[in-house]
């Protein structure tokens, strides 16, 4: 038998990661090299490469990545540093930032986008929304104003010409 070290081995760059269906994992998460995500992440996550969601994961949380491919539910704010490619059945809740967004029929998408070559700094802070404030009475009613403005003028009649049978000539029986 070989002898083996004792030594756990490290992870190269590049590698990548996979995240099974019926996995739950919670936190802050890294990533190095392709990701595919195929069960269910919340929290902040951070991958140095493509980020491929597959059709039912769900990820939840501050997600960021180079590459962010959708085939399942993201919900959060998504920042990409190329791309957003949002595929057929995906969904996007949140808020949205990359310099370059791919949204194909049957994707939904519902968030705040930023499409732009360079991100904000202060994107990744929650977006303050105002409180909603109840009507303190009824708004008036709306008054009728007379305007002396002339009538148009009378159009022309129209005739279909298109439909119209020809005109029968005097010679035939």
């Amino acid at each position: 038998m070989a002898n083996q070290s004792a030594t756990p081995r490290s992870a190269k760059s590049g590698e990548g990661s996979y995240i099974a269906a019926g996995t739950h994992l919670e936190g802050q998460m890294t990533f190095s090299g392709p990701t595919i995500v195929s069960g269910h992440l919340k929290g902040d996550i951070m991958a140095d490469g493509l980020l491929v969601v597959e059709a039912g994961a769900i990820v939840e949380g501050h997600v960021t990545g180079t590459v962010i491919v959708v085939h399942g539910k993201i919900t959060g704010t998504i920042s990409a540093s190329e791309i957003i490619e949002a595929f057929p059945g995906c969904r996007i809740e949140g808020r949205a930032y990359a310099p370059s967004m791919r949204v194909d029929g049957g994707a939904t998408v519902l968030a705040d986008l930023l499409i732009a070559p360079v991100r904000p700094a202060d994107w990744n802070t929650p977006k303050q929304v105002a409180p909603v404030q109840q009507a303190a009475a009824p708004l008036a009613k709306p008054q009728t104003v007379q305007a002396d403005i002339p009538a148009p003028a009378p159009l022309p009649s129209f005739v279909n010409t298109m439909f119209t049978q020809p005109a029968k000539t005097g010679s035939g029986s």
